[in-house]
């Protein structure tokens, strides 16, 4: 199989009138005009977001090569973190919030502490880009799944590494530790799931992805599904029953490869992002889609949930990151530098 391209794919509440696909300006039915400011959050796409257990902090990484922190739900931009030298493709916060690790395309994870942001350690052991990063539950362990073709387990009280876990053959794409804390998931593009054991990373299962690779991985909260995100032609959608690995629902309708899946923390709702440009909402029950949100620009390369399941973060190759009020996924507003630019966005409704 030919390998493909691996990157294919102060905070200001800027309250909306309207989104295309989202909603009206007002009460208007006839053709209007909404403009909205929307500001770049960094100077290239944004790669990759990840939000603490308590719901305060946001962290987001981009092709600028830098982490950014931000505060929820006011807004304010609190750090900037630099260090990585080439995209940040991935990004996890430990469970008790005191810890990011970021991954990197330059083969390295960092360490940064939390609130401060400080730099506690860099972990160097892939060779290729890192595109997928999971704490356990417990917050003792960091996987890390890297385009190298493994999945390594660092401690993280001192960053030393446990195990290499082999097994896949080509790029991983990303990685999901279950809740309660027995399995790990990675994706790859070899089109194939694997399933390993936790602590000590024995491989448990292999199951294939027929018609194409999966990019990004969520569990449920409760660890019954699995939701997956590839490049699978109409199924790019699809939720897994677990630990069994069975499909039991593809939720189809995205017309291009699927780089972010997230779920609710009630369990009713997924939303998935996408290379066409769109959002979509799903209701789990039936599979049925709730809504499209066509309003980012270009790709839509990462998802994020509080975790009141109130709000959806959305981030793009456009270099936004956006928010959406949930269930409803009406557009709530932008997160922004004020040391970017700020663009006025004209969104059409009838």
């Amino acid at each position: 199989m030919e390998r493909r391209d691996f990157l294919r794919g102060a905070m200001t509440w800027a309250v909306g009138a309207s989104v295309l696909g989202a909603g009206g300006c007002g009460n208007s039915r006839s053709r209007t005009t909404c403009n909205r400011n929307i500001g770049d959050a960094h100077k290239g796409s944004v790669l990759s977001l990840a939000i603490d257990a308590s719901g305060a902090l946001l962290a987001s990484g981009g092709s600028d090569a830098i982490v950014k922190l931000w505060r929820l739900p006011g807004g304010a931009l609190l750090g900037t973190l630099t260090g990585h030298t080439q995209d940040v493709l991935s990004l996890a916060i430990s469970p008790d919030g005191t810890r990011l690790a970021s991954g990197s395309s330059d083969s390295t994870v960092k360490l940064w502490g939390l609130p401060d942001g400080a730099l506690l350690g860099t972990l160097a052991g892939h060779t290729l880009p890192v595109a997928g990063l999971a704490f356990t539950p417990d917050g003792l362990l960091l996987a890390s799944g890297s385009a190298d073709a493994t999945v390594k387990l660092w401690n993280v009280s001192d960053g030393s590494l446990a195990s290499t876990l082999t097994g896949h053959t080509l790029a991983v794409t990303d990685i999901a530790a279950s809740p309660d804390g027995t399995l790990l998931v990675s994706s790859s593009e070899d089109q194939t799931l694997n399933l390993w054991s936790l602590p000590d990373g024995g491989l448990v299962g292999s199951i294939p992805t027929p018609g194409g690779w999966v990019d990004a991985l969520s569990f449920s909260p409760d660890g019954t599904l699995l939701v997956t995100g590839g490049s699978n032609d109409g199924d790019a959608v699809v939720l897994w029953s677990m630990p069994t690995g069975v499909p039991a629902k593809p939720l189809k309708g995205h017309l291009d490869e699927v780089k972010a899946v997230a779920m609710t923390p009630d369990q009713s709702m997924v939303a998935s992002g996408s290379l066409d440009t769109t959002i979509r909402l799903w209701r789990v029950s039936s599979g049925g889609a709730v809504k499209v949100i066509q309003d980012h620009s270009n790709h839509v390369t990462a998802l994020a949930v509080t975790p009141d399941g109130r709000s959806l973060v959305s981030g793009s190759a456009d270099r936004s990151i956006r928010f959406w009020s949930l269930p409803g996924g009406s557009f709530i507003g932008s997160a922004s530098d004020p040391a970017l630019p700020i663009q006025t966005v004209v969104s059409f409704t009838c």
